[in-house]
Formats: structure tokens, sequence, C-alpha cells
């Protein structure tokens, strides 16, 4: 067997992180490209091109075949002050999820992603020196390398493609929010969800690394237990920091408006599993040269976990501004532009597929004549409002009013309009305050012939006739 210098890639060393240098001279990848040899049955390979990415070592494995198969070696950086068990046991727990997760999506999309042809999710990786996984090469160049060049009617083609597969993503779901394992079957169901504590960094946050000890079956579980712990993190650190308590204030606030965020209804059918980087760097392009691009795969499944589909459901990265763009940049007006048409393509694709706080709080949210003495001591509790002459109370709700309850105060307003001309047409008696909506929308239809055609009451029917 023959395995080339190491010196040949010392190019790609370039990267300044202290990890790349020692993980290369730790891993023995004479072990590792004989484990690939035994594999493909094949008696020698020579090692390629290296590269180095955030969390891991790539390098390529040229076997010597009739069929100049090509694979890709990675394996996790080696950490500079050493490898814990804790720290060990993160490794082994990303690569298996890592590993189930693309055998799931194997099986169960037509998503085109590498072969994982071997794998090692021991300490020392059965003597390579550290875990490991073997895959297949795929075709292409990284979109990112052509995204920026490429004119409307190919970037229409590859967003069609990236609609495609986010819509078979969707579909793919699991009971609760977790990274994907593969069981025996027996002592573990086959596919099952654990905690993401399983598979995170244990260097990533203490906010993630606080809620990811469990799995979740709600959205909003999930992302209330999130801004606890971020509430919490704010007031055990930055002891003195200036401006903890607007930043504090602030996270509240988005605390707040979680149940308003997010519909548990589009969870129904379960969480599907979402790309932990799902961005234009992961996913390689062929034929790009032609009217046709094609993407030919999508890589790097790591951190990959299920998720909320309301957190799934947004554009790909790579169409989306970046936040530190000048107003005036003219990538701006071309991310628009691009997600029209990806809201475009996302809709023709769905139509084919489907289509003194807790006692003020109690006291107002459980009895309304309570409510009518207690709530504006509650707002004043939540807020400090103190100012009589401009109080804060009507720039909120204006605020809420114009922001994330429009679509309500639209409605809202419709109706009031809607009951003043029924009223004016049927009467008071008629059309009392004390109506439901359900009771509204029998009476007027009754008596659709009575209202003019172009009037309040049939436009509100044809908008919300059929909705509760």
């Amino acid at each position: 067997m023959t395995v080339s210098d190491l010196a040949s890639s010392s190019s790609t060393l370039s990267n300044d992180d202290p990890r790349l240098d020692l993980t290369v001279k730790a891993i023995k990848w004479n072990t590792l490209s004989t484990i690939a040899c035994q594999l493909y049955q094949v008696s020698s390979a020579t090692w390629g091109e290296l590269l180095s990415g955030g969390f891991n070592v790539v390098r390529f494995l040229h076997l010597d075949d009739t069929n100049n198969t090509v694979l890709v070696a990675r394996v996790p950086y080696q950490p500079v002050d050493g490898m814990s068990d804790e720290r060990a046991d993160a490794l082994c727990g990303r690569i298996c999820s890592e590993v189930a997760t693309m055998e799931y999506i194997a099986t169960h999309s037509r998503i085109l992603i590498p072969r994982v042809v071997g794998h090692s999710v021991d300490r020392d990786g059965g003597g390579v020196g550290s875990p490991y996984i073997l895959m297949t090469k795929v075709d292409g160049v990284p979109l990112c390398s052509v995204w920026k060049d490429m004119d409307d009617s190919k970037r229409e083609v590859v967003l069609q493609q990236v609609v495609d597969i986010i819509l078979q993503l969707s579909s793919l779901r699991f009971d609760s929010i977790g990274a994907l394992m593969k069981g025996d079957g027996a002592s573990k169901p086959t596919w099952h969800i654990v905690p993401m504590s399983t598979v995170i960094d244990i260097d990533d946050s203490s906010v993630l690394r606080a809620v990811s000890h469990r799995t979740y079956t709600s959205s909003v579980d999930y992302w209330i237990t999130y801004a606890n712990a971020k509430l919490q993190d704010i007031h055990d650190n930055n002891f003195g920091y200036i401006s903890k308590s607007m930043q504090y204030a602030m996270v509240w606030f988005m605390r707040s408006i979680i149940p308003s965020l997010y519909d548990t209804s589009l969870d129904a059918s379960g969480f599907p599993i979402t790309p932990g980087d799902f961005h234009s760097q992961n996913i390689m392009v062929t034929d790009i040269d032609s009217s046709l691009p094609c993407i030919s795969a999508v890589i790097d499944r790591e951190f990959t976990t299920t998720f909320p589909t309301s957190g799934f459901a947004h554009y790909p990265l790579f169409i989306v501004d970046h936040p530190f763009l000048d107003d005036d940049h003219p990538l701006k007006t071309r991310n628009v532009q691009d997600q029209a048409t990806f809201d475009r393509l996302m809709l023709a694709s769905e139509s084919r597929l489907h289509p003194r706080g807790p006692y003020l709080f109690q006291m107002c949210m459980q009895d309304p004549m309570m409510f009518n003495v207690l709530y504006e001591d509650l707002f004043d509790y939540i807020f400090g409002e103190d100012d009589e002459d401009e109080p804060f109370s009507d720039n909120y709700y204006h605020a809420l009013t114009v922001g994330i309850l429009k679509k309500q105060t639209v409605q809202f307003d419709k109706e009031v309009i809607v009951r003043k001309e029924a009223a004016a047409v049927l009467g008071e008696d008629l059309v009392p305050f004390e109506l439901s909506r359900s009771e509204f929308r029998a009476l007027v239809s009754e008596n659709a012939d009575k209202f003019a055609e172009d009037g309040e009451v049939h436009s509100w029917l044809a908008t919300y006739g059929t909705k509760e």
C-alpha cells in the first residue's frame, strides 16, 4: 500500500486553528487507508487533498481500482486541551447520529447525499486514533462558488430543486425534537429520537446545553424552555454589565410572544429533519455551464436534528441578507428577487403535494370581572408604566396591532364595518353584539339576497365565510 506524503498537502495546512496540525499528526492515515482498501478489496490507495472546516479534517483517498474510486475520510478535530471522556462521548454521539440521519434520508427520500461506506465511533477508531467516517465522494462544485454569477433562469432551476429537497425533508417527521439515532430494533427502536445533548459540542453555549438534556414534544415548550434558560444565563453572568437590564427585558419580550409565533398545529404530524447547515457551500451542483444545472448532492449532515416546523420553514441561507450588508448593497436587491422566485416555486410545489405577577395574571385570565379591575395593575407590574401623559400601553398596543397581530386586527376592523352594514339592513334587533361569528355568518348567509353584491357583507363572506 502506498500513502502520499503528508507534506504534499502542506498548502492546505495554512489554517491558523491549532487543532488542524494536531489532528493531522494524531491520525494514523495508513491504518485508515488500509481499512478503506479492505472494504473495497483493493491492494493500494493514495491520499490526496486535505481540507479543514469548522469541526473536522477532510481528506480524499484515491483507490487503485478500475473505477478510480475516490472516498472522503472525515475525522473530528483533536482538542488542544486533550480528549476528555465527556468530549469523546460527544464526538461519538455526533457521528452515530449523523450516520443514522444519512441512512434514514437515503432510505426514505430521493435526496442525493454521500453514502457512508464505513465509520467508527470508538474513541481510538479501531487504531486510527480517532472516530471517523468514510463516505463516497460526490460530483460537482459547491453552489456558493457559482451562485453569484448564475443568471436568473439557472437560479430558478436550482431553487426549484432546493424547494423539492426542503419538501422532502419536511415529510421526514418524528414525534419529538432531538437527534436521530438507529437502534437494533430490539432493545431500542430502529429509528428513535434522543436528546440533542448527545450530539452537540460540549463547548456550545450554556443555554443550548441547558435545554438539550431532554427531548420535546411541543415547539412552544422547547422555545419557552430555551428563553427561560437564556434569561437565567443573563441573570447569572456578566455581573455589572451596563446593558443587562435591557438585554433581559428584550429576551423576556421574546419569550412572551412565543405562543403567538409558533403554530403547534404545524407539528401535528411530527417534527421534520432539519439540516444543521443547509447553506450553499454544502450543496453540490453539476452541469453549471448548461441551462439546467443540477444539484448532485447535499453534504454535511452534522448537527442535523428534528426541529419545529415553524423553525424549519424559512428561506435557504444563501438568499437571505447578511445582517452586516449595507442598505444599498446590490445583493439585497438580488435576494429579494430570489426570495420571490422561491416563494412562487414553493407555493406551486406545495399545492401539488397537498396541500403581582402570578396572582394578577391568574385573576385576569380566569375571571372577566377581575380582569376589568386588575388588568391595569398587571400591565403596570409587567412594564413599570409611570408616565401618565404618554402611557406606554398605547404605543405597545399600537405596535402589536401593526405588527404580530396585524392579521387579526385587520379582520376585527373589517368585522366592525360588516356588522354595521348588517344592522343597517336587518335591524339592530336581529344583529345584536352578542352574536358569535358563526351565528352572524349563518344570519347573513340566510339573508344574503338582501345585501348589495358589492357591499361589505358579501366581501366578508367571500373572505371569511368558510372560516371559524
